[in-house]
């Protein structure tokens, strides 16, 4: 099967139809999405695509990028440039194959294709019998269009996985931002046309010819990392920055089965995957790779050493680190993903498109611990075009009140946990209470940002003092609210009322940070609810 030619991506038509088309038909005007049975896959779809287009059809410069989206390419236009990588794109057969080890792995370890998911329980969970939320034995074979999803998917997140067993280039369980649009009839194409860079504005310029392994690795042996030395760099001589969108850090080889049924589909396939092989100390990739689709942090203190992407972590994706998706903040070490920050320049664009007021950016990834995936995190949230110049200060700003909003969490959390145990050292998971904090102030917080920008363009750079006081106040509502409905909706006999009473009665003065107060001229103790 060539994923390059052959139909095997379903797609959701303007009409809510699905059909299953090959690539060359994806700029047709009434496709709007992709069809997958899990959010990983549905993620890794998106960025496949994207690669795609960026590595076989991207832009000169604006003119050009505005020309595709406003007359996206014809069937004959995509099938031109796609013959360019298609024999990259077997993903069986005997000569190169689609993300797979060059070599056949002959004498390798065999394993059950259950194991390309990421969130599939490992050896040592099946070994003492833990694996309670992600139960075995669920998936044994794969049609070969959800084999070739569920192997991109593990090497564009690779996580942990034992000795030799390599993380992918973003390190494991990355996150990755992608514009969007909410318009439910604006086309595919277009879609994922907002997250393709210009020649113009990168350094992505495709290659004299896509042969060997600067690009696609899997057309070259393996740089094998056994050895000291072996990391492989971006400026690395036979690297091209493409290889980013394909990058391959584990050493797999799949091996085609009879006929059967795929257990994520639930339908008849004549040709599965049961099983493949696997060989430890891929690609190990190392230094200033800087993903197009992924956000970065690095060390303000220590701005030398290279970043670090960002990953998934406990609690979740929320309106705290929404700032660092968008904008740019040396101070606080944080870079958007490339294509977020090339498009968040463009407001001219997006306004004569007539995308500023549907366009937002996803946010998505896998929580791993080590090569456990605890959980899948994702969230659309608002996109605020920015030039550079302003967005740097948007960025600065926005962080003063995120931590206003965090000094406010854990006075309802502490507050809460007085309440319920007194001042003594007790254990337990209160996460529940900040998920519900951080979920009741989004809104307020998002009428704060979208007032700021207001600001900003009538040349304010900070947000106004009324603004900031209703800010306060809608947190400290907020956090009584909660802690009344969690607390003190149980019976008044409690013999722990005083207590509680007496927490809450501490909650109405959460001691933020006096410089922040005296730089807005606020008040915490007015507009407060009883």
């Amino acid at each position: 099967m060539n994923l390059c030619t052959e139909p095997w991506l379903t797609f959701k038509t303007v009409d809510d139809e699905q059909v299953e088309l090959p690539l060359k038909n994806i700029g047709r005007e009434d496709l709007v999405d992709i069809v997958m049975p899990r959010q990983d896959f549905y993620g890794a779809s998106w960025q496949f695509l994207i690669g795609i287009l960026q590595t076989a059809f991207a832009p000169e410069d604006d003119n050009e990028w505005l020309e595709h989206y406003e007359s996206p390419p014809t069937p004959a236009d995509l099938e031109s440039a796609l013959n360019k990588i298609s024999h990259a794109f077997e993903l069986l057969g005997e000569g190169p194959r689609f993300m797979q080890d060059l070599s056949p792995l002959s004498d390798s370890s065999t394993v059950s294709v259950s194991s390309l998911l990421i969130d599939a329980p490992g050896g040592n969970a099946l070994k003492l019998n833990t694996d309670h939320f992600v139960k075995r034995g669920n998936v044994n074979q794969l049609s070969l269009p959800m084999a070739a999803m569920a192997l991109f998917t593990l090497q564009i997140n690779a996580p942990a996985g034992g000795q030799g067993n390599r993380t992918g280039l973003r390190g494991g369980g990355p996150l990755t931002t992608l514009a969007v649009s909410s318009d439910p009839s604006l086309s595919l194409f277009r879609k994922l046309w907002l997250n393709i860079l210009t020649l113009e504005d990168s350094d992505l310029s495709p290659p004299t010819h896509f042969n060997d392994g600067a690009v696609f690795p899997w057309l070259a042996p393996t740089r094998v990392s056994d050895k000291k030395g072996s990391e492989i760099y971006l400026h690395d001589e036979g690297m091209h920055p493409l290889h980013q969108y394909w990058a391959m850090p584990r050493r797999i080889r799949l091996e085609e089965a009879a006929a059967g049924q795929c257990d994520l589909l639930g339908v008849d396939s004549t040709r599965l995957v049961t099983q493949y092989r696997t060989q430890n100390y891929g690609a190990n990739y190392s230094g200033a790779w800087k993903h197009p689709l992924t956000p970065y942090r690095f060390d303000p203190k220590k701005p030398e050493n290279e970043p670090f992407s960002i990953k998934g972590q406990p609690g979740g994706i929320g309106y705290r680190q929404w700032h660092q998706f968008l904008f740019r903040n040396q101070n606080e070490g944080v870079i958007p993903a490339q294509v977020i920050e090339n498009l968040g320049a463009k407001e001219v664009w997006l306004e004569d498109l007539g995308l500023i007021d549907n366009i937002g950016i996803w946010v998505f990834g896998f929580d791993m611990d080590n090569m456990k995936a605890r959980s899948w995190y994702e969230s659309r949230m608002p996109f605020l075009p920015l030039s550079p110049e302003k967005a740097q200060r948007y960025s600065i700003e926005l962080t003063l009140h995120v931590e206003v909003a965090k000094t406010a969490g854990a006075a309802l959390r502490r507050a809460c946990k007085d309440a319920w145990f007194g001042n003594g050292d007790t254990r337990g998971d209160l996460k529940f209470i900040d998920d519900r904090f951080w979920s009741e102030t989004e809104r307020a917080f998002f009428r704060l940002a979208y007032a700021f920008k207001n600001s900003m363009q009538a040349g304010d750079d900070k947000i106004s003092s009324q603004t900031c006081q209703t800010w306060i106040t809608e947190l400290q509502n907020a956090v009584l609210t909660i802690f009344d409905d969690l607390v003190l909706s149980v019976d008044s006999h409690d013999p722990h009322l005083r207590r509680k009473i007496e927490a809450r009665r501490n909650l109405k003065f959460i001691k933020y940070k006096g410089d922040y107060l005296k730089r807005y001229q606020l008040d915490t103790k007015r507009k407060v609810a009883s």
